[in-house]
């Protein structure tokens, strides 16, 4: 009897020690703002399988890297969520992010919807295909209304033209179009810095906190 309870112990132990090193470090919480319930269920260091689903947005991967969060949004009244009202605080070396990509599922079955558009206009007036995001100054872009002078805002911009022809432009993304919906958020983050530690923010209320531990 006493060496089978031995044996199990060694089994759970065994068990735990495979399992801690792939866990985050996660402080889930649920917030409701203007009649909108957010609740972060996961965050994580995506797999480069899942960075295939992303819209080529390509960065330097020797110094930045993408960071996703997600979460479960259900809008209690008429109100429905502001993506770009979502962004991520590393508050040990003080950097906000903005979300630099998103995929929004209502149901398993369809298309995410991303709904980007581009914050500056194109240069010389250039049109582009639809499918592109598109310069609309009537979709607010609210990442700036929330910034605070004690962090530094970080975006990467995304090349619309040519090597020849240059054209960047930050992109943001609009009201989602869901009443309830799980959100993926994807923010670039800097990997040369100090060992974060994460706090997802909706406009100015925290959703949650959270690092990212190494394997």
């Amino acid at each position: 009897m006493i060496l089978k309870t031995i044996r199990i112990l060694k089994y759970l132990l065994t068990y735990l020690f495979f399992l801690l090193p792939v866990q985050n470090s996660f402080s889930q919480n649920k917030i409701i703002v203007d009649s909108i319930s957010i609740e972060m269920e996961k965050a994580k260091e995506p797999s480069g399988f899942s960075n295939v689903m992303l819209r080529s947005v390509r960065f330097d991967e020797k110094k930045l890297k993408f960071i996703m969060a997600k979460c479960q949004i259900k809008s209690i009244g008429k109100n429905r969520a502001e993506i770009s009202a979502f962004s991520l605080l590393d508050t040990v070396n003080k950097v906000r992010y903005r979300v630099g990509d998103y995929l929004g599922y209502a149901g398993i079955i369809g298309s995410p919807e991303v709904n980007p558009y581009r914050k500056e206009k194109p240069l010389n007036g250039k049109k582009y295909p639809y499918y592109l995001p598109q310069y609309d100054s009537s979709v607010v872009d609210f990442f700036d209304q929330f910034s605070t002078g004690e962090y530094t805002d970080f975006g990467i911009p995304i090349e619309f033209g040519s090597e020849n022809n240059p054209d960047k432009s930050l992109i943001y993304f609009g009201e989602t179009n869901y009443k309830n919906f799980r959100a993926e958020l994807f923010f670039i983050t800097l990997k040369v810095l100090k060992k974060p530690v994460f706090e997802l923010y909706y406009k100015n209320y925290k959703v949650g906190t959270f690092q990212i531990e190494s394997n």
